[in-house]
């Protein structure tokens, strides 16, 4: 869900010049190198990544957490909405908000949105609470029609984006339709900010608040291409997805910097994979591998015969994606009915420490004891370069094909995606139905179906 407090950090990040290396030829152009801060932004990415994590976080951390969460529960049941106007109410939502107190902060952030008054500096936030209480609530229509509303109401900022990102990654699997009717909705906004940023004004404007401040050229881009792929997902014609990417180019500075250039390309390539068969996947090469992981050179059928195939991506640095190794399903499941192969890609970027002794402590996560974490479930260790090639830069990342072993999905997925009608299981349910198989007399026997999760 939304996660204020590291939106700016994250958003830092600049895609490093090897993410779209693969595969290019020997005589393509170079792009010139970026700039120090944001090579500074890229290698300060893997330990913002880690410290976002609350799964990373001491005992003492998570302990302060909860009893600020605690306090916070009871701070917001004591202070009815009722009795509070103004910039009181954006305040009490975002208190109840971190006490998940999510009905409270429907009841706080929509007086002040419905409020007649001239100023309402803070209507952004407001509106970013609102959404955010109504996905924790799992009222999707609600949230759609205030995402809509949110859109009309303030200027699309970098808030904005993070809050209608989060309404459409929920919608994006159970109901794609009001996923892209939400995209549709913004799209005007990203090319129209796309197209001041080319052509700045001449005079100068005053800065804006933290909470308005505009996105980043290869973030406008990101969200825009975010749009043609949900196009594909939703079968759209062709003619649609393409009409977008050209849009986008079209509303593009003339001429890019280094530090815009080189996100934008690695988005551009991994685009390109989308709607394209799984290119093949080489194992990693550190000797002794076979000695703890079983078989991990010899890869499995990738992608599966005649099923679903889902890859969860991860560098060995990655610790909550290691932890996550608890909750990967069997390699072979159904869902709704369609076969579904599950693995998760360990890309190892260090030499890996031989397995423990039988009988001993679990080894401390740390990327050379990432293998031995997992060997029990079904991961396979892949070279590095694989990140590369699909730019993944916010791991884990979710890599879904077809039956007959088409990319369909590429993108980051939250920690809880493999859990039991979570991300990967509604995304496995809708490629099924958007592709099924061409010969369903082909299908083999059927593999055991998930288990639920009471939602």
């Amino acid at each position: 869900m939304l996660n204020l407090t590291y939106r700016a950090s994250l958003l830092a990040f600049f895609f490093s010049i090897a993410a779209f290396a693969q595969d290019a030829p020997t005589s393509a152009p170079a792009i010139p190198q970026t700039s120090p801060k944001a090579a500074y932004d890229a290698a300060m990415h893997p330990l913002l990544v880690t410290r976002g994590s609350i799964g990373n976080w001491s005992d003492t951390e998570i302990a302060a957490l909860k009893v600020s969460m605690a306090q916070a529960a009871i701070e917001c049941s004591a202070r009815p909405a009722k009795a509070f106007t103004g910039e009181d109410l954006v305040d009490l939502a975002q208190m109840c908000a971190f006490g998940q107190s999510f009905p409270a902060v429907v009841e706080a952030a929509t007086p002040y949105i419905a409020s007649t008054t001239v100023s309402k500096p803070r209507l952004n936030q407001a509106y970013a609470a609102l959404i955010d209480a109504q996905l924790h609530l799992k009222n999707e229509p609600a949230a759609l029609i205030t995402a809509q509303a949110m859109l009309s109401a303030v200027p699309y900022d970098a808030l904005s984006a993070e809050v209608i990102n989060e309404a459409i990654a929920y919608m994006q699997f159970n109901n794609t339709a009001d996923a892209v009717t939400l995209a549709t909705a913004r799209q005007p906004l990203l090319l129209a900010n796309l197209r001041t940023l080319a052509n700045p004004p001449a005079e100068t404007t005053p800065t804006s608040p933290a909470s308005q401040q505009p996105q980043s050229i290869h973030e406008l881009y990101a969200d825009g291409l975010a749009f043609a792929a949900l196009q594909q997902l939703a079968l759209q014609p062709s003619a649609s997805s393409a009409a977008t990417v050209t849009d986008l180019d079209a509303a593009l500075p003339a001429t890019l910097l280094p530090d815009e250039a080189a996100p934008i390309a690695a988005l551009r390539r991994r685009y390109a994979f989308l709607g394209q068969p799984l290119p093949k996947l080489a194992g990693t090469p550190w000797p002794g591998a076979e000695a703890y992981l079983s078989n991990p050179h010899k890869l499995p059928q990738i992608p599966a015969l005649h099923a679903i195939t889902a890859l969860l991506l991860f560098p060995d640095w990655c610790a909550q994606c290691v932890r996550m190794g608890s909750q990967f399903p069997q390699s072979v499941f159904t869902v709704s009915g369609h076969e579904a192969y599950f693995y998760g890609l360990l890309a190892e970027t260090v030499a890996p420490l031989p397995a423990p002794k039988p009988n001993t402590p679990p080894p401390p996560v740390t990327p050379a004891n990432s293998a031995n974490l997992l060997a029990e479930t079904p991961t396979r260790t892949v070279d590095p370069s694989l990140l590369d090639q699909f730019a993944v830069t916010d791991p884990p990342f979710l890599i879904l094909t077809d039956a007959q072993g088409i990319i369909r999905v590429l993108q980051p997925v939250a920690e809880d995606a493999v859990a039991p009608r979570s991300t990967v299981d509604s995304a496995i349910a809708l490629i099924g139905k958007q592709w099924p198989l061409v010969n369903p007399a082909t299908k083999p026997a059927a593999a055991p179906v998930r288990p639920p999760q009471p939602l």
